[in-house]
């Protein structure tokens, strides 16, 4: 039985999500995998703020120390670019394997930190990184990687489905539909990320990487944030409904991206992707069309895809081929 050591970066809603649900799963995990994965230490802001069930002991205010301890795996759950980024970066350096869910920075880095993971002989975990829980990364990475993909295209945020969602079924216009789902967690305080699309554009930029490879990418980007319950009404009375959907394929000289509001048939597959879910649909020249849908946020499926990478990891520590 090997013990696997976390350095744990982060203890928000993931981070916390994600030491519950280890702390649930971890002797069935010693179990099946041979591993016992434990968190050392935990990165924290106010080390002095009660965290039921998680022992004070863990915390620290400096994640240098953390990083610097001898863990065997940094999960890394602060977000952002520019603090994580150094934090990501300084782990590589020191042989350790990271694990994040930080969307926004491996569509920024990613290909410099996968470099740097390369050279370092060490691997990135990101599954968690785009639709929460929904296995599409792995999906991308192994089971499909015998197939040429042609095209994906989803729904890839989770607060403008539900806000579109509320509009078209309780009839409520963008003002109303958007405080709702502030109210119900679904959207931040700040919800330009989401709404604006950008959101949307950073997941589909890893996911582009993962199916097409480096390429010349032309990227067209558009919220939801001027969308009226008039539109969502005259698309209902054709028999569809408006969607805000993330679309990427090949095209001549590169690789087309598009994330716009689409009004959609009610028999297109990603018509019936309602509220908070996510959903994607992968069309490959081999296997046609495929889709994969659920929850893609949230403290829970999130965790639980940050600790598939960990427990991946953990398990096969020596293989150091990084796939991007």
């Amino acid at each position: 039985m090997r013990r696997i050591n976390i350095g744990l970066l982060g203890c928000g809603t993931v981070g916390r999500g994600f030491v519950d649900l280890l702390a649930r799963e971890r002797e069935r995990i010693r179990g099946r995998d041979g591993v016992d994965i434990a968190v050392r230490r935990i990165l924290v802001r106010d080390a002095g703020k009660s965290r039921p069930g998680i022992d004070p002991a863990l915390f620290s205010t400096s994640a240098i120390d953390i990083i610097d301890d001898g863990c065997d795996i940094i999960v890394e759950l602060v977000g952002g670019i520019h603090s994580a980024g150094a934090f990501v970066r300084r782990a590589l350096a020191n042989g350790r394997h990271v694990v994040t869910a930080n969307k926004a920075l491996l569509a920024e880095a990613g290909r410099e930190l996968f470099a740097t993971a390369e050279r370092n002989h060490v691997r990135i975990g990101f599954e968690a990184s785009v639709c929460g829980g929904i296995p599409i990364i792995r999906a991308l990475r192994h089971g499909l990687a015998g197939d040429r993909i042609e095209s994906i295209s989803g729904i890839l945020n989770g607060t403008c489905n539900y806000i579109l969602t509320r509009m078209e079924q309780d009839d409520l216009e963008f003002d109303d539909a958007l405080r709702l789902a502030q109210e119900r967690g679904f959207a931040e305080a700040d919800p330009s990320l989401d709404v604006g699309g950008d959101d949307a554009a950073q997941k589909l930029r890893i996911l582009g990487e993962l199916a097409f490879g480096p390429q010349v990418v032309r990227m067209r980007v558009h919220g939801i944030a001027d969308v009226t319950r008039a539109e969502v009404e005259q698309a209902r009375a054709r028999r569809g409904v408006v969607r805000h959907v993330a679309t990427a394929r090949r095209a001549a000289g590169g690789v087309e991206m598009r994330v716009e509001r689409r009004e959609l048939p009610e028999f297109h597959p990603l018509a019936a992707v309602r509220d908070e879910n996510n959903a994607i649909v992968v069309r490959g020249r081999a296997v046609g069309e495929m889709m994969f849908q659920g929850k893609g946020a949230g403290s829970l499926p999130t965790a639980a895809a940050v600790l598939s990478d960990v427990i991946e990891i953990a398990s096969e520590p020596n293989r150091t081929r990084v796939l991007t």
